[in-house]
């Protein structure tokens, strides 16, 4: 179980009411991602701020707040990433259930499933599929605004695109998203935060091994985890047995 320390789980004097917020977009997810033939499409993700001395994100201890699905490997790594480094008094963290659910329950027209935040005591959710149900070890909810899901802090940071991913890298001075590309997460947690890290010295990314960690980065990206999706989200037999090969 990931053990979360130094997180302040009480609501903030001057949070945010998320009932205010309103649907900027229309809410879709990754299975709505396909192209020609059945196959899986990935779209780039939006929010792709840096976080650097002298922008509009400065590094900051106790700024920033990263929002995680254990269930997702792309999130998964910048959670490994922030340990590694040591942030883990410096950068907030949050665990969502590693079930999707639906975002909007209460709305009959509204079908969208994602992230949920849910606290270790509560009940077993059931997955959407209306089959099993999968208990709330290790969730760690939302402190900032007791968002229900990850939907409502995209709503929050105004976002246009409608597909509410995680990790989200997240600015409580700002109220928004810095950036919600797992890769580039994981640079910034590199560098960005050494003065307040613990374990400054770790370099994840080496000046002299750029090249061949980029090299070995899109390969494995290609053929093992955006293919993983590939093959799992095909709709046609054809787009399954060329994202197998």
């Amino acid at each position: 179980m990931l053990r979360v320390v130094g997180q302040n789980l009480l609501l903030p004097p001057r949070a945010t009411p998320l009932r205010c917020i309103r649907t900027m977009s229309k809410a879709r997810t990754a299975l709505e991602e396909m192209g020609d033939k059945g196959a899986f499409k990935r779209q780039e993700s939006v929010f792709r701020n840096q976080v650097a001395k002298g922008s509009r994100f400065e590094p900051e201890a106790g700024r920033y707040h990263l929002y995680v699905s254990l269930a997702c490997p792309w999130a998964s790594r910048c959670v490994a990433g922030l340990y590694l480094k040591g942030l883990e008094e410096s950068i907030g963290l949050s665990v969502t259930h590693p079930t999707w659910q639906r975002t909007r329950p209460d709305s009959p027209d509204d079908t969208h499933a994602g992230w949920t935040f849910a606290s270790p005591g509560d009940a077993p959710f059931t997955p959407v599929s209306g089959h099993g149900s999968v208990d709330c070890a290790g969730c760690v909810p939302d402190p900032h605004y007791h968002a229900k899901n990850v939907r409502q802090l995209y709503e929050l940071a105004e976002d246009t695109f409608g597909k509410y991913t995680v990790p989200i890298l997240w600015d409580t001075k700002e109220k928004t998203i810095v950036n919600n590309e797992s890769s580039e997460i994981l640079r910034i947690f590199n560098s960005a935060f050494n003065d307040v890290a613990t374990k400054p010295e770790l370099d994840l990314y080496p000046e002299d091994l750029r090249a061949k960690i980029d090299e070995v980065n899109d390969w494995v990206y290609t053929y093992i985890n955006n293919g993983v999706y590939r093959c799992g989200f095909a709709t046609s037999q054809e787009a399954y047995e060329e994202a197998f090969r």
